[in-house]
């Protein structure tokens, strides 16, 4: 009976709870309209006052792989004064500054998010574009976007970018009956092709608009001088990451745990907004609040051997990237882009098969057990990392594949 009535009291407790957080919410939403309310007048005078021919519809400017690419994106055409629209609330200032400097940077609150407001904004939005000569519209993750590219000129230039194939409940359905309006799509590497050009094939969508898609990769500076890396001593993992689904962070920390009780020579950093996960950390693990500095974290990828991500999906991380630049070892789940070009056959990594949760943690400690006896591997593949990032993932490359394709008035050349 006792026992009966705890749990009938947990239940209670529970729901008493979740109640509170809709409550919360629901009181949260409503003082972002308010804001969003008050806050009108001065988005619609700062569109009037816009007099780019480029407009960018991006999500978030808080610290993310995809926000770096987008401000990478930006700066690649600073100097004709983009006007960039945040569609979304951003969790925090990280990037702002960087994307004002960068931009005209108008921020929509709910006008951009709230589907009743997306409405009246996207005609307020799309009359000033189609009074631009030469206007060009490019739009990533971004609802507002879509809801936009139905109201415009026939010669505006609309061009999207896709992260990650995820498909059925994405952007990429959401996109799918406004496939005919796009003029340009970017993507990051022929595994995301394939994977359009069979969710075209299932969706009726003609395939004469793969035409339409360009890979283009995304970038990474690689300092001139990067010191080698020791490998000879206890070797360190680092796990970077936002508390999102996607991250899979529970693995990492299984990963970790495993490798401790195994008594492996690893030593594990985790860094981000992963707070509510301190209590669950093995011995093994240090843990680091999210890092806004670019030079501390370089200093961490240069300090760690490996840098490991459990992701779900992802297109090409930048986190992987930025420590690839400095010689760090990935070690990921078969997710987007990557094992095209990081695997064992290259030398380039480690690939783990992106499976159900207990086969992708024995897969990780099985790797890492192999790399425990097998240190002598690992300056080779360091280096490999690092030739890897400057073939592919050229700085300078990048910002003339997105100049040529923003340019008011150029044709970018698909082939």
């Amino acid at each position: 009976m006792l026992s009966s009535f705890l749990r009938n009291s947990f239940v209670i407790c529970e729901l008493i709870s979740y109640l509170q957080s809709l409550a919360m919410q629901k009181v949260k939403n409503w003082l972002q309209t308010v804001k969003s309310i008050v806050k009108y007048p001065s988005i619609l005078m700062n569109l009037n006052r816009s007099d780019s021919s480029i407009y960018f519809f991006f999500p978030f400017y808080h610290t993310g792989g995809a926000e770096r690419v987008h401000l990478d994106i930006l700066n690649s055409v600073k100097d004709l004064k983009p006007t960039c629209f945040i569609t979304d609330r951003s969790v925090n200032n990280d990037f702002k500054e960087d994307y004002i400097k960068n931009s005209k940077l108008i921020e929509l609150f709910r006008w951009g998010k709230k589907k009743s407001f997306r409405k009246h904004i996207a005609k307020k939005i799309a009359l000033k574009i189609n009074q631009t000569p030469n206007a060009v519209i490019f739009g990533c993750n971004s609802s507002l976007f879509y809801d936009v590219l139905p109201l415009l000129n026939k010669n505006t230039k609309k061009i999207d970018m896709i992260h990650a194939f995820i498909g059925d409940n994405s952007f990429e359905q959401l996109s799918l009956p406004l496939i005919p309006l796009i003029d340009y799509r970017i993507i990051l590497g022929p595994r995301h092709l394939s994977k359009l050009k069979s969710y075209y094939l299932k969706n009726n969508i003609d395939l004469e608009y793969l035409k339409k898609i360009n890979i283009i990769p995304n970038q990474v500076e690689v300092p001139l001088n990067v010191l080698e890396k020791n490998f000879s001593q206890n070797l360190r993992i680092l796990f970077i990451a936002r508390d999102s689904p996607e991250k899979r962070i529970h693995l990492f920390l299984k990963i970790a745990q495993k490798s401790e009780e195994l008594n492996l020579p690893f030593e594990f950093t985790m860094i981000g907004d992963l707070e509510n996960y301190q209590p669950h950390l093995s011995k093994n693990i240090k843990f680091v609040s999210r890092i806004r500095s670019k030079s501390l974290l370089n200093f961490q990828y240069a300090q760690a051997h490996f840098i490991m991500l459990t992701s779900s999906y992802e297109g090409f991380p930048m986190v992987l990237l930025e420590g690839m630049a400095l010689g760090t070892i990935p070690i990921i789940t078969d997710v987007g882009e990557v094992s095209t070009l990081i695997n064992e056959n290259r030398n380039t990594g480690f690939i783990i098969e992106n499976s159900t949760d207990q086969e992708i943690i024995s897969a990780f400690v099985e790797k890492l057990m192999f790399i425990t006896n097998h240190r002598e591997l690992l300056p080779t593949i360091s280096q490999n990392v690092i030739e890897t990032i400057k073939k592919f993932f050229n700085k300078e490359l990048f910002k003339k594949n997105y100049r040529d394709l923003l340019m008011p008035k150029n044709n970018f050349n698909n082939d």
